[in-house]
């Protein structure tokens, strides 16, 4: 059966693994203030889009099996022991600078405003630590970064109660070999077919390599419509999922998670960019609290 990490084929909006670091992150910084636990909030499942299949749409079968990821803590086409020769070109994420660019300027960060200084904090497993990566594991370039952010966390909890980091931190993922990266590919080109068919803004998560086209209902995106923007590169941040509980009880109104302010005449169940909500009365010129998945640069 193949598990997908930060994937949601099925259109079902449960936190992607970014996203749950994310919100972790910022959650973890509460935790700090109060000393009191408190976990990321699940959202609810969204009906999914009724989709007549194409026969190049079909999503890959689950027998459809990824070789195990690297366990080593340096991401590398080399080093991957899963790894296929046609992953090269691939290079390597620059996670510090990623990290350093998250807590600066990115969102969810402790007080909504950015706290540079976490950026030194150790996003390396402890020496012992396991994997969340086993032999069927199927995921994508950006969770190289969300496990590093996860790694951060993991780190400071056990330095904050005395409790051993192994407990804590994932090996980071390394580049999976051909097959698993086809696998991811086509499970994000599918979501992202049914998230356009049924209106809705695409998950910007990167791909390992151009997917192709995609036909729903007698209708084709093309992979930039799928939101291919280079190998390994994001296109954009994360859209906004609106659920029923967001909703301001007694009104047609609804709260926008991160944000001050209500939205009015829209679904909820859906994904929203940024846009939408302030053109449906989310006011602007507030912080932007969007998640924006990491890329990496191709080597020259």
């Amino acid at each position: 059966m193949i598990q997908a990490v930060n994937g949601q084929p099925s259109g079902a909006p449960s936190l992607s693994l970014n996203q749950f670091a994310s919100r972790f992150v910022s959650e973890f910084a509460e935790y700090l203030k109060s000393a009191s636990t408190a976990g990321p909030a699940t959202q609810a499942a969204a009906k999914p889009v009724e989709i007549l299949p194409d026969a190049d749409n079909a999503p890959l079968a689950a027998s459809h099996t990824a070789s195990p990821a690297a366990s080593s803590t340096t991401p590398s086409a080399t080093s991957s022991t899963g790894s296929s020769t046609t992953s090269t070109d691939l290079g390597d994420p620059d996670i510090q600078g990623w990290l350093n660019t998250f807590y600066s300027e990115g969102p969810q960060t402790a007080g909504g405003s950015g706290d540079p200084a976490a950026a030194a904090i150790s996003y390396q497993a402890a020496a012992g630590a396991g994997s969340n990566y086993t032999s069927d594991t199927i995921y994508g370039p950006d969770q190289v970064y969300a496990q590093a952010v996860a790694n951060q966390c993991g780190n400071s909890f056990a330095t904050m109660t005395g409790q051993d980091p192994v407990n804590f931190t994932s090996q980071l993922p390394g580049i999976p070999d051909q097959q698993a990266q086809d696998t991811w590919d086509n499970m994000l080109a599918y979501e992202n077919a049914v998230r356009l068919e049924s209106g809705q803004p695409i998950d910007t998560s990167a791909y390992w390599s151009d997917p192709g086209p995609r036909t729903i209902n007698g209708h084709t995106y093309t992979s930039q419509q799928l939101g291919y923007a280079g190998p390994c590169q994001s296109s954009g941040p994360e859209p906004i999922w609106i659920s029923q509980a967001d909703q301001v009880p007694g009104t047609d109104t609804f709260n926008v998670p991160g944000y001050q302010g209500t939205v009015s005449g829209i679904q909820p169940g859906r994904y929203y960019t940024l846009a939408q909500l302030q053109q449906a009365g989310l006011p602007s010129g507030q912080p932007d609290t969007q998640y924006y998945p990491g890329s990496w640069t191709q080597p020259s």
